[in-house]
C-alpha cells in the first residue's frame, strides 16, 4: 500500500530545506579562546553596503541584499573557521592595521601563517590589499574580491599605486572580479610593482552579468575558487 505523506509535512520539510544557512563565524575573542593551530582560518572583510547599513543583511538600491550570512556559512560548510567582525572604518589603512595586530596575537598564538587568508569584498577586498602589503608575510593567503577599484571608485586604488605601495606586496594572491564590473577590475598594475619575491598572484575574470554585485550572493563561481584558495587546494 502507498505510503501518503501530509501536505503540510511535504511543505514542512521543504521549507527546513529552503532555509537560510545559520551563520557560525566567530568574533576574533572568540577564536582566541579556542586556538586551534590546525584550522584554516578566514578573515572576511565585508564590502562597503555591510559597513554602511550596520547589520547585516544590508540592502544595495542597485545590487539587492548583501547576503553575508549564506556567504559566511558556505565557507564554514568548506571547513573554514570564518572570522567577520573586523570592524571598517572610514580610513581604510587604519582597518588594515587592525586586520594585522589580530593575525599577529593570531600567529602568536601557535597558528601557522599558512592557515591564515584575508579576503574582502569592494572596500573590504582593498583593505585586504592594504594588508598583504604592510604585513609582508609571503605564507599568508589573500584574495581580493572587486577590490581595485576603477572610475569613480578608483581613487584609493590609484592612491596605492601612485605610492609605489605594491612593491611591498607578498603572500598568496587570488583577485576576483567580473568582467562587466564598472567600479573594480584587475589588480594587476598593484602587482607589477612587486619587487623581492614572495607574492604568488593569480587573477580571475568572471563572465557574469551581476557586475559589482556578483559578490552579493554565494554564487558557486566565485565561492568554490575563493574557498579552494583559503584551504591552498589551487
Amino acid at each position: 500500500m502507498p505510503c501518503r505523506v501530509p501536505f503540510f509535512a511535504l511543505v514542512l520539510s521543504l521549507a527546513v530545506l529552503l532555509a537560510p544557512h545559520p551563520v557560525r563565524a566567530i568574533t576574533f575573542d572568540q577564536a582566541m579562546a579556542g586556538v586551534d593551530p590546525q584550522a584554516r582560518y578566514l578573515f572576511y572583510l565585508h564590502g562597503q553596503p555591510a559597513h554602511k547599513a550596520g547589520e547585516p543583511p544590508a540592502v544595495s538600491p542597485r545590487y539587492g541584499a548583501y547576503q553575508t550570512s549564506d556567504i559566511v556559512a558556505h565557507f564554514e560548510d568548506r571547513g573554514l573557521t570564518v572570522i567577520d567582525d573586523i570592524p571598517m572604518q572610514d580610513n581604510a589603512n587604519r582597518s588594515a592595521a587592525e586586520v594585522i595586530r589580530r593575525m599577529r596575537v593570531l600567529m602568536a598564538a601557535g597558528v601557522a601563517p599558512g592557515n591564515i587568508t584575508v579576503a574582502g569584498y569592494s572596500k573590504g577586498g582593498f583593505v585586504a590589499l592594504l594588508v598583504s602589503s604592510g604585513l609582508g608575510d609571503p605564507r599568508v593567503g589573500y584574495v581580493i574580491m572587486a577590490g581595485c577599484g576603477t572610475g569613480r571608485n578608483g581613487f584609493a586604488f590609484e592612491q596605492f599605486l601612485a605610492k609605489k605601495r605594491g612593491a611591498r606586496l607578498k603572500g598568496r594572491m587570488l583577485s576576483v572580479f567580473a568582467a562587466n564590473d564598472m567600479e573594480a577590475g584587475s589588480c594587476q598594475g598593484a602587482v607589477e610593482q612587486a619587487t623581492g619575491g614572495g607574492l604568488v598572484f593569480q587573477e580571475t575574470r568572471i563572465r557574469s552579468s551581476k557586475g559589482h554585485g556578483l559578490f552579493y550572493q554565494p554564487l558557486p563561481e566565485w565561492i568554490i575558487p575563493v574557498a579552494r584558495w583559503a584551504r591552498d587546494e589551487q
